[in-house]
């Protein structure tokens, strides 16, 4: 129904918000490289199985794990951008902001493109593969954190 969207909207910043504090746990334990890599590949899986199920219920619980999907991946992009940049950060994180909401902005574009011309199910299919694609590059290119 149309009025639980906002109810879903709002479970997913309490897990986003539940599931911040142990992230950045976790990325002080393992480094940001493989917290950004379990984000990513939740991610996929995510767009994936919401390009396969159909039931409401279902939906309801892949769209609350991508809170899991943020909550898990912000701390360890925050730390990574921390790490990098240690002086001038504050422009550094304005750097990574803009290259993210230029990103996201193209890619959602892309996505109702697909979505006009193929479909809900093919364009969340497409972004599953653009995120096992993201994540692999990300894995590729960066070095784990020495301690």
């Amino acid at each position: 129904a149309l009025a639980m969207i906002p109810l879903a909207w709002a479970g997913l910043h309490v897990v986003r918000s539940a599931s911040a504090y142990p992230a950045g746990w976790l990325v002080d334990r393992v480094g940001e490289r493989g917290v950004v890599v379990l984000s990513g590949t939740l991610a996929a899986l995510g767009a994936w199985g919401l390009s396969a199920v159909t039931a409401p219920l279902a939906m309801v619980a892949i769209f609350l794990a991508f809170g899991l999907v943020t909550g898990l991946g912000e701390p360890a992009e925050k730390s990574t951008v921390a790490r990098l940049a240690p002086r001038g950060a504050g422009s550094a994180f304005g750097q990574a902001q803009a290259v993210t909401g230029v990103t996201s902005l193209a890619a959602a574009l892309l996505f109702g493109m697909v979505v006009d011309r193929h479909g809900t199910a093919a364009a969340l299919w497409l972004s599953a593969v653009a995120g096992v694609a993201a994540t692999v590059a990300w894995a590729l290119v960066t070095r784990p954190r020495h301690k």
